[in-house]
């Protein structure tokens, strides 16, 4: 099992980065399963993202600026307000990667409401233990506040979306030696 980091800043590719990896891992004949939390724009400004349950297909709203949309019941966390049936959705989404023994299981992303025990946090929580191999979003500048919550356990970055877009153009291929550590964990992997 292999626990696989991409970090970057808000807007930098990380769900991008994220996507057209596991594009890559399903051409190989991976299972994927968990979420991504793909931005929604309008006018050409970000005002939310929805969840995207990688197993099943199904997506609903998840986040939104304050004043694009209220839910019901809802997390306040910066300008945005996270939904209590997103958050939910998206739990249960990874929990039912890691039941299904997914060979990679995406959790997009681990952000403040996380690290403050919130959010997806029971998720993540029930994830790093588990025999699945993780690839988990995160703010570079929440990376090290990551790694303290979870001391006993690695994590390997293989995307630094700070960096140039060349370098994560070749880490999507999977031709970094981070990426290929966790292709070669999972050589011969089968879904039970």
């Amino acid at each position: 099992m292999v626990r696989l980091l991409v970090v970057g800043e808000p807007g930098s590719g990380k769900t991008s980065w994220c996507r057209e990896y596991v594009d890559g891992q399903r051409k190989r004949g991976a299972t994927v399963g968990g979420i991504l939390c793909p931005a929604i724009e309008k006018k050409g400004q970000r005002v939310g993202s929805n969840a995207l349950d990688l197993l099943t297909g199904q997506e609903i709203p998840f986040a939104r600026l304050s004043g694009h949309r209220s839910f019901k019941a809802g997390q306040k966390i910066g300008n945005y307000t996270i939904s209590r049936d997103g958050i939910s959705f998206a739990c249960g989404a990874i929990k039912q990667a890691v039941d299904s023994r997914c060979d990679l299981v995406v959790i997009d992303e681990v952000g403040p409401l996380e690290l403050s025990g919130k959010g997806l946090m029971p998720a993540v929580e029930s994830a790093l233990p588990s025999a699945a191999n993780l690839l988990i979003v995160v703010r570079n500048s929440l990376r090290e506040a990551l790694q303290k919550r979870f001391p006993e356990h690695e994590f390997v970055v293989a995307a630094d979306l700070t960096q140039s877009a060349s370098n994560t153009i070749e880490r999507a291929d999977g031709k970094s030696s981070e990426v290929g550590a966790y292709e070669t964990h999972t050589e011969g992997h089968q879904s039970q």
